[in-house]
């Protein structure tokens, strides 16, 4: 797991690396509550302040989301367990509803490594090519509402909502 000085240097707030550090303490509390569904990813809202939230995230093995960016709000994602691939694109263009986007590399996240994303043209796809489960918690600053999604084949994005399977209290959890 990160220690807090290597949070500290990622996140740099103090409010947001407390937040993370306690949530990532709780994980054991709170891991076995997490919905989980074959082949899929499934979000569980822990924390929001009017600044950030947090959500935890369990990865199914074989889980892939789609192409995303995380709207106006700047994601930092810590990964509790497990192992995810995280293939990124740059966005070359959008003209007239098509999208042109360019493979930008992938990069493996392990347990305790933390990646970040700090704008709409920083797009990736997270995929659990193991056969175990992951968990990841992401803190948004602000709290995501909406984000794009991306068809690469059919080079068009669309809105959607974010949504969470559960909501659970970190205070209590933590507590």
């Amino acid at each position: 797991m990160l220690r807090g000085d290597q949070l500290t240097r990622a996140l740099g707030i103090p409010q947001y690396v407390s937040a993370m550090e306690r949530a990532a303490q709780a994980f054991s509390k709170y891991r076995d509550l997490l919905p989980s569904i074959p082949y899929a990813y499934t979000r569980t809202h822990l924390l929001e302040t009017p600044q950030f939230e947090i959500v935890a995230m369990q990865w199914s093995a074989g889980s892939v989301s789609p192409i995303h960016d995380h709207g106006d709000s700047r994601c930092w994602v810590l990964l509790l367990e497990g192992t995810l691939d995280v293939h990124n694109f740059e966005r070359e263009a959008d003209d007239g509803g098509r999208v042109s986007m360019r493979d930008a590399g992938m990069l493996t996240l392990r347990t305790g490594d933390l990646d970040s994303r700090f704008g709409p043209s920083e797009l990736h796809r997270v995929v659990n090519s193991s056969s175990e489960s992951a968990y990841s918690l992401q803190l948004y600053a602000s709290p995501i509402v909406n984000y794009n999604v991306f068809d690469e084949h059919a080079r068009t994005s669309r809105i959607v909502s974010a949504l969470c399977d559960l909501r659970l209290d970190l205070e209590a959890l933590a507590g």
